[in-house]
């Protein structure tokens, strides 16, 4: 295996920033289990679970744009790409907005949830179109740099506004809003990084299979994100208010794991996609990123193994046994999800997609051992385990060129 020096650059330069993006994240979260109940946490928990289900849109239409941005050198035509993205994204994301205020209906009395904050929530869906037509230029164009620190600036504004509105007693409402606007702010923001691009004349881009290139894409990425989302919601279904909410804990820490791997496999992509012609260098540049997210997430899980009272006490500073007792599962479950997620974005930049589809019949075997196995927070850790091994043997074995 060589040493991929694209690969350790851009992942070190995205290291950085998504490690002070998440370390924003993780003070938010820090400071809202403090100044939040256990329930009211809950609450906040599965709202971020929904808001991380949305993402499905933010990371596909990034990947999407990354992918078609990547070899384009002529500015005239990115920019076209850059404005047709924002168009047809505002004009789709508009419909699912109206689609999601009604599905709420129903769905603000299964998970005990307020419609009012339930309506407020799905003001991400618009965010979530929008934003990463311009960070995909970003990242396509390798603005490492420039993206990190729009990233950081929504993670400062939303860390600081939402503690802000929380401590006024704005509470649960406090911290969706401030959310919204720091991603609003940083969306904003996010053009200066492309002055250069939309100041030129814009030229029209031959974009000719980007659709078909889209519905593997979004189908991916969306059962990455359910499958690491959706057991904080189907928590909140089986389980007590309480320990609903203890386990959000547990799962929001064990989380870190994912965002924790992502700049590496951000990092990844465009460069394995610039190199997908010649398989032993995007084979290496896999190995590289593989042989890295192996260091971490050992390092991680001993912590988790070895301090979890420690460290749950840092993170809640509350004595909550249950969250303790399995935040080392969770933390196995987690590795498994980001081994998968790093392994079909490598597929993906190559094109290697066929037999996506088959994918989806693991987030119903995840949601069917999740609801089968509810009878305590230890046998639902270990269902989702198994889950987690499952899907990972899927994403290696079903997808294929």
């Amino acid at each position: 295996m060589l040493i991929n020096k694209g690969l350790l650059r851009g992942s070190l330069i995205l290291l950085i920033a998504f490690n002070v993006y998440n370390a924003l994240n993780f003070f938010f979260h820090f400071a809202m289990v403090r100044l939040l109940s256990v329930v009211e946490y809950g609450i906040l928990a599965s709202l971020y679970s929904i808001i991380y289900v949305l993402a499905v849109f933010t990371e596909s239409i990034q990947t999407v744009i990354t992918k078609y941005t990547t070899k384009e050198e002529n500015k005239g035509k990115l920019k076209n790409i850059l404005k047709k993205g924002i168009k047809k994204s505002f004009f789709v994301s508009s419909g699912l907005f109206i689609l999601y205020l009604i599905i709420s209906i129903p769905l603000s009395f299964m998970l005990r949830i307020s419609y009012p904050l339930m309506a407020l929530n799905g003001l991400m869906i618009l965010l979530a179109f929008l934003t990463p037509v311009s960070r995909g230029v970003l990242q396509g164009k390798k603005r490492f740099g420039f993206l990190g620190i729009n990233m950081i600036g929504e993670a400062s504004i939303k860390f600081i506004l939402s503690l802000i509105l929380v401590m006024v007693g704005w509470a649960v409402y406090g911290a969706i809003l401030g959310t919204i606007v720091g991603i609003s702010i940083s969306l904003i923001l996010s053009f200066d990084g492309l002055k250069d691009i939309i100041r030129t004349k814009e030229e029209k881009a031959d974009t000719e299979g980007i659709y078909g290139y889209t519905r593997p894409a979004f189908f991916i990425i969306f059962v990455i994100l359910a499958f690491y989302s959706i057991d904080i919601l189907i928590a909140r279904i089986f389980f007590s208010e309480e320990m609903a909410g203890s386990y959000a804990i547990a799962s929001i820490l064990a989380k870190t794991i994912f965002f924790g791997t992502q700049p590496i496999s951000r990092a990844m992509f465009p460069i394995s996609a610039e190199n997908s012609m010649e398989k032993s260098k995007s084979d290496n540049i896999f190995m590289n990123a593989l042989a890295i997210f192996c260091v971490g997430i050992v390092i991680v899980l001993a912590l988790f193994y070895f301090f979890p009272d420690f460290i749950l006490k840092i993170f809640s500073g509350k004595e909550i046994p249950e969250s303790v007792s399995i935040l080392f599962y969770l933390g196995i479950a987690v590795s498994l999800i980001s081994f998968a997620n790093l392994v079909l974005l490598h597929k993906l930049s190559l094109g290697k997609v066929k037999g996506y589809i088959y994918l989806f019949i693991f987030l119903i075997l995840e949601i069917f051992l999740l609801s089968w196995f509810s009878k305590d927070l230890m046998q639902f850790s270990i269902a989702f385990i198994t889950a987690s091994a499952a899907f990972l043997w899927g994403s290696v074995v079903l997808i294929s060129e």
